[in-house]
């Protein structure tokens, strides 16, 4: 998975920080959604982390938030080497030390079911977030300090959460599904998914919409591979031009090969 070094490289430009120790893949329990949820950290070691403070005195340590795609969870983060390059980048000081946690979606889209019997959007800002913050004092716990990255369906999920929630300053869109009600375009197990999560009048659907919301209030960056094999560079590029139009802060199009 190429394009997880790439987002790696991408949250790095946005000058993140943050304390710790090793990787770890863990079970998260959720009084809200009743489970227990598979979850990978990277947590910065205490060396790295210090010398870096003592080098960047006043610069908030980020917690960063990733959101896999709809095919990807929180073991390809440590499988398929992204935890691993952390780890190295941050070693030779060419990245600020960051606490990063990769989820578990359960095709989620990463919000709350429209029934309400999946609050996923709330595990997140309610017990997630809250949990490592508690554990990893130092790490996030406020806006400024707290960053979304998602790849796919999490980029999808990334703008929505940056946009709804107001509780991330950075937010790393990555070959983000810009979905669109009603969803009738969408293949069956992907448009089923969709309509238990949300609405399917477009009108209802908008404070989930990217292309109305735009992230919100965050320094954005939004980017496609020029291969993504859903031609998605082009509607980055677009994205980026209307935020630029309405004066977001997004910071694209950052188009390029993973």
């Amino acid at each position: 998975m190429p394009g997880l070094k790439v987002l790696a490289l991408w949250i790095g430009l946005l000058a993140l920080s943050v304390p710790g120790r090793a990787a770890a893949l863990e079970r998260i329990p959720s009084a809200r959604l009743k489970r227990e949820v598979p979850v990978a950290l990277h947590v910065p070691t205490a060396e790295v982390t210090a010398r870096w403070v003592l080098s960047h005195p006043g610069r908030p340590l980020q917690i960063v938030l990733f959101l896999p795609g709809a095919w990807d969870g929180p073991e390809d983060f440590l499988g398929q080497g992204l935890e691993a390059f952390l780890s190295e980048q941050e070693a030779k000081g060419a990245m600020p030390p960051s606490l990063w946690v990769a989820v578990t979606h359960f095709q989620s889209w990463y919000a709350d079911s429209r029934d309400g019997s999946f609050p996923y959007e709330r595990f997140l800002m309610d017990e997630l977030l809250p949990q490592l913050e508690a554990r990893h004092p130092g790490f996030g716990g406020t806006p400024k300090a707290r960053s979304v990255a998602g790849l796919s369906m999490g980029g999808f999920g990334a703008l929505n959460l940056a946009a709804r929630t107001g509780a991330f300053s950075r937010c790393l869109a990555l070959s983000p599904a810009f979905v669109e009600a009603p969803f009738a375009s969408y293949q069956w197990f992907i448009r089923r998914s969709l309509r238990r999560t949300f609405p399917q009048d477009p009108a209802l659907f908008a404070p989930w919409n990217p292309w109305l919301h735009l992230g919100g209030d965050t320094e954005l960056v939004i980017g496609a591979g020029l291969e993504d094999r859903y031609h998605l560079a082009g509607a980055c590029r677009d994205f980026a031009r209307l935020c630029a139009d309405r004066g977001s802060g997004a910071g694209g199009p950052a188009a390029g090969r993973p």
